[in-house]
């Protein structure tokens, strides 16, 4: 990577970081994952325990359930705070800015999504152990967490692109969030009705996941999920960059 870009995306990274920072709001949303998996941690087990007390529950098999929606909050953040910086940058025509300089709108397009997925791969890789339930195997962990942390950008296009202004996306981000349970009412589907879960882009992961940690192999879905979740962020993208261009 030629030192200029390097630079220029340094000097994004250094941008957002600041810009969250003196964001009380998206700094608190960053910290979501990890205090989401201290609660799962040490909560989820006392409510299995009062669960098979109080009313012969086992919560336990159901583990992977919990899991799975736990697996979409890392990268679901990070799209939003991604999402709530691009609204920012758009209102204070700050992207109209940077566009006049060297800086390509492609080379800023790659930033903004590689960014949102590399943090959420890795937000998911430290987060999801510390929760404690339903251990994977790392390699399967990180194959399921690179397609979820594809949900970041989409998460973040989404918001951006249907959005005008910051009030909008806060009750884009209630609707999205609503739209997100879909995944999980259909894991009580048989197939193929638990394909309707499909049209929402975390289902893919949740059910890779789902069979991740049943000891079946996940493969078909990643691959299917993978092809889903490309053609929905190519057409953000899309939008995005017709957007961007009018500006």
């Amino acid at each position: 990577m030629p030192r200029s870009l390097t630079s220029t995306l340094g000097a994004l990274a250094r941008i957002d970081f600041a810009n969250v920072r003196r964001d009380s709001l998206l700094l608190s949303t960053a910290f979501g994952p990890l205090l989401l998996a201290l609660l799962y941690r040490f909560g989820v087990p006392q409510l299995t325990g009062a669960l098979a007390r109080g009313a012969d529950f086992d919560l336990v098999p159901y583990y992977g359930l919990l899991m799975s929606f736990f697996l979409m909050m890392p990268p679901g953040l990070v799209g939003m705070i991604v999402g709530f910086l691009l609204l920012d940058e758009r209102d204070d025509r700050t992207l109209t800015a940077l566009l006049v300089t060297p800086l390509s709108l492609s080379t800023y397009l790659a930033y903004r999504v590689t960014a949102p997925l590399l943090v959420g791969v890795l937000a998911t890789l430290l987060c999801y152990p510390i929760a404690g339930l339903a251990p994977l195997a790392i390699p399967d962990l990180a194959v399921i967490a690179v397609l979820a942390a594809v949900t970041g950008p989409i998460t973040a296009l989404f918001l951006v692109s249907f959005a005008e202004n910051k009030v909008a996306g806060f009750a884009l981000v209630k609707i999205i969030n609503l739209v997100n349970v879909l995944p999980i009412a259909a894991y009580f589907l048989d197939l193929p009705w638990q394909l309707v879960g499909g049209v929402v882009p975390g289902y893919w992961p949740m059910k890779m996941l789902w069979l991740a940690t049943a000891g079946e192999s996940y493969l078909a879905y990643g691959l299917a999920g993978l092809a889903a979740n490309v053609a929905i962020l190519w057409l953000l993208l899309a939008r995005f960059k017709a957007r961007a261009g009018g500006t």
